[in-house]
């Protein structure tokens, strides 16, 4: 673990081990519990009692496929999408299959879905609300617009389909900037870019970043706005101050800490507490120490 001069140190506190694939994607579950999916088709619920985590995770729901993306709703339902397409919801116990994307769902934003298809869909209904003709790999909710992040780099604005290019290759994250009227954008070029858009639709750049030594592919900020993180295939975590992009602390393997491959899903916790998920298979829970 790396940490520039400054503020703060990060500490591993808890490995979670049990997925007998890659881990994909993240959730955080109230204040008590962590949700998490992967390449063993396995949700798993993992909680905590009095700051302490159970190192037993109890997978409460299994698909025949790797399960790529992760939502928990305000109700308790959590919301799944596979390799193949297929979704999954979980809510109470009582586990239900939608026939979601042809070729894999790789995202779910509260009531909609996108996947290999360029669908973006109710994934409850199966109604189609937006299509683009690339692969759907985030989604971003904007004064009213709906923002389609594709795998050729573009953000496609459903309805009248405007179409700009952010990222060179793959984009892989979104975000709406915490305290800035921004997007932050993330993706294969391994770059943080950060951009204003107008009423009417119109990207300019005003950052970039050489964030990472790969793909990109979580991007999100803290619940009290003064840190994002995002994470790579370079096998890393870097947290940023959301106010001035400086570089606070990377988050590596020395000695035993750190991920041994790459870092595919992340959520924070808290304000002071990050959970990674990566291609070794474990959960790593990372604690910020003010100094």
């Amino acid at each position: 673990m790396t940490t520039p001069a400054g503020e703060t140190t990060w500490q591993c506190t808890t490995v979670l081990e049990g997925h007998l694939g890659a881990v994909y994607d993240l959730a955080p579950d109230g204040a008590d519990g962590l949700w998490s999916v992967g390449g063993d088709g396995c949700l798993v619920r993992w909680s905590r009692q009095d700051g302490q985590w159970n190192p037993m995770g109890e997978a409460r729901a299994k698909a025949d496929e790797a399960l790529f993306c992760l939502h928990v709703l305000p109700d308790g339902t959590v919301v799944s999408g596979g390799a193949s397409g297929g979704i999954l919801s979980w809510r109470s116990g009582q586990v239900e299959f939608y026939p979601g994307h042809d070729g894999g769902t790789f995202v779910i934003d509260g009531p909609h879905s996108g996947g290999a298809d360029g669908a973006l869909r109710q994934w409850e209904s199966g109604k189609t609300v937006a299509e683009a003709a690339a692969r759907i790999r985030c989604v971003l909710h904007r004064a009213g617009a709906i923002w389609l992040g594709t795998h050729e780099g573009m953000v496609i604005r459903a309805g009248d389909r405007k179409t700009v290019r952010l990222n060179h290759g793959s984009l892989r994250a979104l975000l709406d900037w915490p305290g800035k009227s921004a997007v932050g954008s993330a993706g294969a070029d391994g770059r943080i870019r950060i951009w204003t858009v107008d009423e009417v639709g119109e990207w300019t750049e005003v950052l970039s970043v050489e964030a990472h030594k790969g793909t990109v592919y979580r991007l999100t900020s803290s619940p009290d706005g003064q840190w994002v993180a995002s994470s790579s295939r370079d096998r890393s975590v870097a947290v940023w101050n959301a106010k001035d992009m400086s570089l606070q602390a990377r988050l590596t393997r020395t000695g035993s800490e750190g991920h041994l491959r790459s870092v595919n899903a992340l959520c924070w916790l808290d304000d002071r507490t990050l959970a990674a998920g990566g291609d070794d298979r474990r959960i790593l829970i990372w604690e910020r120490k003010d100094t």
